[in-house]
C-alpha cells in the first residue's frame, strides 16, 4: 500500500469511527431510549442497579444482602472444589486407627469393610454361634489385617496353617470382596467391563463346607452382595434358574457340580476377580485337582487367587505351584517350621564318598532352572566351588544366559536377606539344626518353588544327629532318604 492510500484509509477509519459513536451515544436519542440503552450496557457487563437485582434475584444464606445481585460466585466455587481435592488428600493421608504395626502412613481398612465385619459378627451373635468359639472382635483380627495387606498388592495369596478356612478368615476374605466391589463400581469404565461374571468364586470340597462359607455371605445381604450355593444334593435346572434370576456376586461351589453348570452355559465365570480354593488337600485325596484347573483355566479375566491347603503332602506342593504365580504373598499366624517351610522342596543327598558328592552338587548345577543360585559354604571352601563353577561354565557375574552363582560364607550369614532366594544349595553340610531352619524359615518368602538342597558324606552322617533334620523333614511332607531314617532309628534306640 503506498504512502498516500495509508493516509486515506486512515481518514475512513476515522470518520467510521465517529459514526459509530454517534450511534450510540445517549445524548442524540431521546431519555427513553437512552435508559433503554443503558440498561442493555450495564445488563451485558453484569451490573444492575439495586432495584433491577431485587427484581430477579432473592437473598441467600451465602449473600444475604444480596450484594451478588443474583450473580454466582465463580471464584469461590474454584476455592471450594480445591478445597474439597485437598480434603480428600488429607484423609487419604491421615493415619487410620487400624494401621498396621510397621507400615507408617499406610491407611487401615476401610470403613465400609469394617462394618461388613460388624454385620457378619452381629448376624453370629444373634444366631448364638459365634459367641460360643469366639471372644475377640473381628476386626482386631491379626490373620485379617495380613490377609488385608496381601489382597491390596494383587498378588496370589497361599495360606500355610496347613488347616482350612475358619469362620473368621472367610469374614474377611468376603468383606474385603464386597468392598473391592464398592470400590470397582465408582469407576464408570470399570463398571462397563464387569459383564456377568461373579466377583468371587469360593472352591469347597463338600456340601457341609459350601454351608459354612454361604452362612458367613448371607450377613452381607442387606448391602446387595448375593450369594448361591452350588453342590450336589440340588437339582441342577433348578440351580442354573436361580443362577439366570439372581446373577450373584459370590458363589460357593464344589468344582464338580460348577464345572456341570459351565458346561451347560449356565454361569460365566471367565470374569472371575477373586478364585479362593478351600481345603486343596481334600480337593486333591478327592480326585478334584483336575476340575480345579480347569475352572482356573475358565477365568479368562486378570484375577487373584487364595489356596488354602489342609494338609501337607508331596502331592499338594506341585498342585500349589501349579495354581498360583511366580511371585505370592504367604499368610498365616503359626511360627512352626513346618509352616513356615512350607512349599519348599528340601532335598538331602547322602552319598558315598567326598568325589560322589561333588559329581552330585555337579550335576544339579547342570539341571538348575534358577536364575540365581545361592551357595552357602564355609570360605576355606570357595576354592574349590569356584573351580567347579568355572568347569560348568557358570559365573559369579552375569554374562550369558546360565544361571548366576552367589557364594556366601556361612560365618557371615544373615538370614534377614533371605527373603527372595529360591534356589539355595549347602555343599557341605554342617552339623547345625539351627541353621539349617533358620535358612529354611527365611527363604522363599514370596514364592511357593523354593529349593533347599544339602550334600553330606555317608561318613559324616554318622557323626551327625539326624533326629532333628528327619522331624522337619517329616513335618513338612519331604522325603527321608533310607539311610537318614535308620541312622535316626539306629540313634533313637
Amino acid at each position: 500500500m503506498a504512502k498516500g492510500d495509508d493516509n486515506v484509509q486512515r481518514k475512513k477509519n476515522k470518520v467510521t469511527r465517529k459514526k459509530m459513536s454517534r450511534k450510540n451515544d445517549s445524548a442524540t436519542v431521546s431519555a427513553r431510549i437512552a435508559a433503554i440503552i443503558a440498561a442493555k450496557k450495564r445488563r451485558k457487563s453484569g451490573k444492575r442497579s439495586m432495584c433491577q437485582g431485587m427484581c430477579f434475584s432473592l437473598p441467600t444464606p451465602q449473600d444475604p444482602y444480596n450484594e451478588r445481585q443474583g450473580k454466582p460466585d465463580i471464584t469461590k466455587k474454584k476455592k471450594k472444589k480445591k478445597n474439597k481435592v485437598k480434603s480428600r488428600d488429607k484423609e487419604d493421608k491421615k493415619p487410620s486407627p487400624m494401621s498396621i504395626d510397621g507400615v507408617e502412613k499406610m491407611d487401615g481398612p476401610s470403613k465400609f469393610l469394617m462394618s461388613n465385619l460388624n454385620e457378619i459378627e452381629n448376624s453370629f451373635r444373634k444366631d448364638g454361634t459365634y459367641s460360643e468359639q469366639h471372644d475377640k472382635f473381628l476386626f482386631t483380627s491379626t490373620w485379617g489385617i495380613e490377609f488385608w495387606k496381601c489382597f491390596l498388592s494383587g498378588k496370589d495369596i497361599v495360606e500355610t496353617s496347613g488347616m482350612s478356612s475358619t469362620v473368621e478368615q472367610i469374614a474377611w476374605i468376603v468383606s474385603t470382596a464386597a468392598d473391592a466391589i464398592a470400590k470397582r463400581e465408582k469407576d464408570e469404565e470399570e463398571d462397563e467391563s464387569i459383564g456377568n461374571s461373579p466377583f468371587l468364586l469360593y472352591l469347597v470340597p463338600s456340601q457341609s463346607k459350601a454351608s459354612q462359607v454361604r452362612s458367613v455371605c448371607k450377613a452381607l445381604k442387606g448391602i446387595g452382595i448375593h450369594t448361591v450355593s452350588l453342590h450336589q444334593g440340588a437339582s441342577l435346572d433348578h440351580q442354573i434358574s436361580g443362577l439366570k434370576s439372581v446373577e450373584p456376586e459370590f458363589i460357593v461351589a464344589t468344582p464338580e457340580r460348577l464345572l456341570e453348570i459351565v458346561n451347560s452355559k449356565g454361569v460365566d465365570i471367565s470374569g472371575v476377580s477373586l478364585l479362593v480354593i478351600d481345603e486343596l488337600g481334600s480337593l486333591c485325596s478327592s480326585g478334584y485337582l483336575d476340575a480345579v484347573k480347569s475352572i482356573k483355566q475358565a477365568i479368562s479375566s486378570k484375577h487373584q487367587s487364595v489356596v488354602f491347603n489342609d494338609s501337607f503332602t508331596a502331592t499338594t506342593i506341585p498342585a500349589v505351584q501349579g495354581l498360583l504365580g511366580r511371585s505370592i504373598n504367604r499368610v498365616t499366624v503359626s511360627d512352626s517350621v513346618a509352616s513356615q517351610g512350607s512349599y519348599i522342596v528340601q532335598t538331602v543327598n547322602v552319598c558315598s564318598t567326598e568325589d560322589k558328592k561333588l559329581e552330585k552338587f555337579a550335576e544339579l548345577l547342570d539341571s538348575s532352572s534358577s536364575k540365581i543360585i545361592h551357595i552357602i559354604t564355609k570360605e576355606e571352601s570357595f576354592g574349590k566351588i569356584r573351580a567347579l563353577l568355572k568347569l560348568k561354565g557358570i559365573s559369579e557375574v552375569q554374562k550369558s544366559r546360565k544361571p548366576l552363582a552367589h557364594l556366601i560364607d556361612i560365618e557371615q550369614l544373615d538370614t534377614t536377606v533371605m527373603r527372595d532366594f529360591e534356589t539355595v544349595l549347602l555343599p557341605d553340610f554342617f552339623p547345625s539344626i539351627e541353621i539349617y531352619t533358620q535358612i529354611l524359615t527365611s527363604m522363599a518368602r514370596e514364592s511357593v518353588h523354593g529349593v533347599l538342597q544339602s550334600f553330606i558324606t555317608k561318613k559324616e552322617a554318622k557323626s551327625y544327629q539326624a533326629g532333628p533334620l528327619v522331624n522337619v523333614l517329616e513335618s513338612c511332607a519331604q522325603n527321608v532318604p533310607d539311610p537318614w531314617k535308620n541312622l535316626s532309628v539306629a540313634m533313637s534306640d
